[in-house]
């Protein structure tokens, strides 16, 4: 399960499946990763308190705090203030223009500072639901995006690591308090604590903007079987990215492949060699002026979306041109897809079964501490 039973079992000291929807909502605080920078300044408009390697303090008035690293210590206005920062505030805090809740963690690491956010798993949801899909959309797609948004958090719970997740498209996109909105509240709260799990553990929810008609299977994206993760027929979405057209820029590609080493002079044509059962692009030759390269794997699929390609599900209609459809890995849920399910009628339980065939949905519940 590419490491799902490993991370399930740091949890277990906190949380215990139960089929009962009566249950307690889970908590567990989260720690996302916005950056790894030289240095940091964190604005707090008003009192705040925090903690200083474990030693805590109090700030009675709105403070800037630079930061920068020396190794593996943080220096403040410069002096040694130890390994970590955690600073927090009733309001929150602002970072890189936009505002959060909960806590702001500095940590020195090798010259770099390590700025996490962490916060309770339901408070960040509400960052991350309508980030990742308008709140103007159905509840029931609301709220299977909430569950699946919550399973993929919990499942990267990771203590050995000072971080769980990053707030960009790599994991999923978090934008904090300024995107919250009382219909993707609502779909995180009717869903409180419920995540879909497979023999026991977290199940794997990726999900995607629009699958272009066909699911993708796991192995064919990643390489691993995973029974709940197959390629299938998927529903019409009447998404915007079900279908696209592009032309590749010859200066473009030339100079993403030159930054992975590879020269073929100006390409000419994108030859397709490979598809796999969904329809993906699994295997591509750049024929240049100057030579010719086969690409697959992870380094075709970073190629394609630095090109500009929305999915790796397209056809060549010219040398340099091609007519695509859907947009995203393709594994997983659909959310232009749950979004039509929704409008059709389907509750988000249906909408989950339907993309994460043979996972069930529970809810998690409080293990009593002894």
């Amino acid at each position: 399960m590419m490491g799902g039973v490993q991370r399930l079992a740091s949890t277990l000291a906190l949380f215990l499946l139960s089929a009962a929807f009566g249950g307690v909502h889970a908590q567990a605080l989260v720690r996302v990763l916005f950056a790894d920078a030289p240095a940091a300044i964190v604005r707090f408009d008003g009192p705040h308190r925090g903690a200083l390697d474990g030693r805590p303090f109090e700030a009675a008035l709105a403070l800037d705090w630079p930061v920068i690293a020396h190794g593996d210590r943080l220096w403040l206005d410069g002096r040694d203030a130890g390994h970590r920062l955690d600073l927090t505030s009733d309001a929150g805090f602002a970072w890189d223009g936009r505002r959060y809740r909960g806590t702001l963690r500095l940590i020195a690491d090798e010259g770099r500072v390590r700025i996490v956010n962490v916060l309770d798993i339901e408070a960040y949801l509400r960052g991350v639901v309508p980030a990742e899909m308008q709140a103007s959309w159905p509840a029931e797609a609301l709220k299977a995006q909430a569950v699946a948004a919550r399973t993929y958090t919990l499942l990267h719970l990771d203590a050995s690591r000072d971080y769980d997740v990053c707030a960009t498209i790599d994991c999923q996109v978090y934008r904090g308090r300024e995107v919250e909105h009382p219909a993707s509240d609502a779909a995180i709260a009717a869903t409180a604590g419920e995540v879909l799990t497979y023999g026991g553990v977290f199940a794997r929810t990726y999900y995607h903007a629009d699958s272009g008609g066909v699911i993708a299977s796991s192995a064919e994206v990643w390489g691993s079987e995973i029974p709940y993760l197959q390629a299938f027929q998927d529903v019409a979405s009447g998404g915007p990215h079900a279908s696209w057209s592009a032309r590749l820029d010859p200066r473009g590609v030339a100079a993403q492949l030159a930054a992975i080493g590879v020269r073929v002079g100006t390409p000419q044509r994108l030859v397709v060699r490979e598809t796999s059962s969904s329809g993906r692009v699994v295997r591509a030759e750049v024929v240049g002026s100057d030579g010719r390269a086969v690409l697959d794997g992870v380094a075709l699929r970073t190629q394609l979306r630095a090109w500009g390609l929305k999915s790796t599900r397209f056809v060549m209609t010219g040398d340099l041109t091609l007519r695509g459809e859907g947009w995203g890995h393709g594994v997983g849920m659909s959310q232009y897809g749950a979004r039509a399910l929704a409008l059709a009628g389907y509750g988000y339980a249906q909408i989950l079964g339907f993309y994460y065939p043979e996972t069930r949905l529970q809810r998690l519940t409080v293990q009593a501490q002894r």
